[in-house]
């Protein structure tokens, strides 16, 4: 099966006072999309999510495989060690593939996946929820290039019909609700969307985590995957 990829991004829509630390990579010819989130405590985040992002997306992989997004962070997880050494960095991305889709998350930012529900009109399911490495305090339990780095949460799903993914930092993931989300994707419905739609929706979403009183960076993509 083939698969289609439509994106959009709404990424760094802030608070006044907010760090803009976060990034987003997209390489749709090797379907490969990462969104990062730099810690806001770390002065030199905002570079170094937009690195760890590109380095994601621009990782050389074989016709017909799946990237090892488990040892490809262990190995960008070392290389920030040096070369980042006051920063850190969520993780969460997606490898559209013929054969399917994989998933993977890191720290405390949200991947969510929704499948189209076909007899139901415009309708989406939930269908998986990353991990999301929280402490017990709300923080992120582990990031990439801190000093806790534990597990590289990663998961496949087939080829099937359509998907939509949910990509959010940790501040509108707080604070915007699941029915929030369904209406947004309510408005996709069956229809194939273009770039401009989804840019449309993930800024909507934005602003509305931002009149809920989101005080942190604000960065929301969404990828539409169609396997035809």
């Amino acid at each position: 099966m083939t698969p289609r990829c439509v994106f959009g991004q709404a990424i760094n829509h802030g608070a006044e006072g907010s760090a803009g630390f976060d990034a987003f990579s997209a390489d749709a010819p090797s379907g490969l999309f990462a969104l990062c989130d730099g810690a806001n405590s770390c002065a030199d985040s905002g570079r170094a999510a937009a690195w760890l992002a590109q380095q994601i997306t621009q990782t050389p992989v074989d016709d017909g495989e799946f990237i090892n997004f488990r040892a490809r962070v262990v190995e960008l997880h070392q290389q920030m060690l040096s070369d980042f050494p006051e920063t850190a960095s969520t993780l969460i991305g997606l490898h559209v593939r013929p054969q399917g889709l994989r998933l993977v998350s890191v720290g405390d930012s949200q991947l969510t996946l929704y499948k189209h529900k076909r007899w139901t009109r415009g309708a989406w399911g939930k269908v998986h929820a990353m991990p999301q490495d929280i402490d017990a305090e709300g923080h992120p339990s582990q990031l990439i290039a801190s000093e806790v780095l534990n597990t590289v949460h990663e998961h496949d799903f087939p080829a099937a019909s359509t998907w939509l993914v949910v990509m959010m930092s940790d501040g509108p993931a707080r604070l915007l609700s699941d029915t929030s989300i369904d209406d947004a994707l309510m408005r996709i419905g069956q229809l194939t969307p273009s770039p401009q739609d989804l840019d449309y929706l993930c800024q909507s979403l934005a602003h509305e985590a931002l009149s809920l009183g989101c005080r942190d960076d604000v960065s929301i993509a969404l990828v539409w995957v169609r396997y035809e």
